[in-house]
């Protein structure tokens, strides 16, 4: 377990150095910082598949039982989605200065948990489950991906001069506000049937489909207020500063939902995440 715990330092000092590389090609218009900044990232993510590859075999099951798992492998899943994001779109290179730092700030949020390994309880053991927690995944990383696209769209917005030459490689703001959109309803649908999933899930292990547990009634939140910017969006056609802001707001809240909650408020989901 030392190995992999090591590793998972190693991940950390790399996305720590890419996001250094990121923000400093933003701060100082340096092209060679961003250059790094997407090595170093690809170099943590190496170290990280270690550290998660070494850990699963160690314990026999995924990382999904504890708040350290959990995010560790949230973090991965996003690192994953913004290198293929950047790769298919090349003028979104520099959304790793926004990527790259809340990745390693959740990594070490992730410490405050337990490292210790846990075994998989019998009510774990469902295909459901890895149905769940793999569209829980996809649905973070596709709404850190809509954060860094807001970002930089309020960025150009307000023609920041000092970083003016790392945001002309940006695409406009229409389509910097489209992207976010588009990754938004992405994960928007990723929330839909992970909620789907853990439903079925939990009428597999405890015979109801819905108790109203914290976790779940919060997860709902989080889909409404996710619901109301896709339909303000195609209803309304809300657009502007105010949408970015918006999506700056509700991860946020879908941070403070899914992961602060349960450690002040007993249910189901608290017991595997908290600690």
């Amino acid at each position: 377990m030392m190995t992999s715990f090591v590793l998972f330092w190693c991940a950390i000092i790399f996305y720590v150095a890419s996001s250094v590389g990121y923000v400093g090609a933003l701060t100082f218009s340096r092209s060679g910082w961003r250059l790094w900044g997407g090595r170093l990232a690809g170099a943590g993510l190496l170290a990280h598949s270690a550290s998660l590859g070494l850990r699963w075999v160690q314990t026999g099951h995924g990382p999904y039982i504890n708040t350290f798992e959990i995010l560790s492998s949230d973090v991965w899943i996003a690192v994953v989605f913004f290198l293929i994001f950047q790769k298919s779109f090349r003028r979104l290179e520099p959304l790793g200065a926004v990527v790259m730092p809340i990745a390693f700030l959740m990594m070490g949020f992730a410490l405050m948990g337990s490292t210790e390994a846990q075994a998989l309880p019998p009510s774990l053991r469902s295909g459901w489950l890895a149905v769940h927690v793999i569209f829980a995944k996809l649905m973070v990383a596709s709404m850190i991906t809509a954060v860094a696209l807001s970002v930089f769209y309020l960025l150009k917005s307000k023609g920041v001069s000092r970083a003016q030459d790392f945001l002309d490689r940006l695409p406009g703001i229409g389509v910097l506000e489209d992207y976010a959109y588009r990754v938004t309803a992405f994960g928007f649908i990723a929330l839909t049937v992970m909620i789907i999933a853990g439903s079925i899930w939990a009428n597999y292990s405890w015979g109801e489909y819905w108790s109203w547990d914290p976790t779940e009634t919060w997860s709902l939140v989080v889909w409404f207020v996710y619901g109301l910017y896709l339909h303000g969006r195609i209803t309304f056609r809300w657009k502007g500063s105010w949408s970015a802001w918006y999506l700056l707001g509700a991860f946020v809240f879908a941070l403070i939902a899914f992961f602060v909650i349960p450690y002040f408020v007993k249910s189901l989901h608290s017991q595997y995440m908290v600690g």
